[in-house]
């Protein structure tokens, strides 16, 4: 792994800091639009800082990930938690996590800035659109497809083939499909 820029200072960019660091890579700042300059670790965000530097965007709200998106100039990177798995042809698009304990299994799609939380499991051939937020332990059954900026609250079941439109919001524990 190696240096990564976080767009973010709350408690999502501090889970991937962390994830950075386990990799072995440095997280030479962290932006964000409050930045008060007492901290040269968090600055607001300028284009000309480590310009080489991936970034991902530290940022939960599907939102605000998606304005800050367009926002950026630095290239995105993904990032997968080594205590995550994910099958060998999986994609994983730009700018999107896998946090610890996640599973995204054979054939399946992650698409761009997306979060798969912890202990999400992501089952074979599901497709996960761009800004999605998987909440932590919700399972997305095989070939379900996940529209673009869709929040899947913690512990939510999507059965299998079940497709959840762009924007929707299932709360957690609820079970979703036939």
């Amino acid at each position: 792994m190696e240096s990564c820029l976080i767009y973010g200072a709350g408690g999502h960019a501090n889970v991937l800091a962390d994830l950075v660091m386990l990799s072995g890579g440095s997280v030479p700042v962290m932006f964000t639009d409050q930045a008060t300059g007492e901290s040269p670790l968090i600055q607001a965000y300028q284009p000309s800082l480590f310009p080489e530097a991936p970034l991902v965007l530290g940022i939960g709200n599907n939102e605000v990930r998606r304005h800050l998106s367009e926002k950026v100039s630095h290239r995105f990177t993904a990032l997968v938690h080594p205590a995550a798995y994910v099958a060998g042809n999986a994609v994983v698009g730009e700018g999107s996590v896998v946090l610890a304990n996640a599973v995204v299994q054979a054939n399946s799609v992650i698409g761009n800035h997306s979060i798969i939380n912890a202990g999400a499991v992501v089952d074979h051939d599901a497709v996960i659109g761009d800004y999605v937020h998987i909440a932590g332990n919700a399972y997305i059954g095989g070939g379900a497809v996940i529209g673009n900026g869709a929040l899947i609250g913690q512990g939510a079941v999507i059965m299998r083939n079940t497709v959840i439109a762009q924007g929707d919001v299932v709360p957690p524990l609820t079970v979703v499909g036939d």
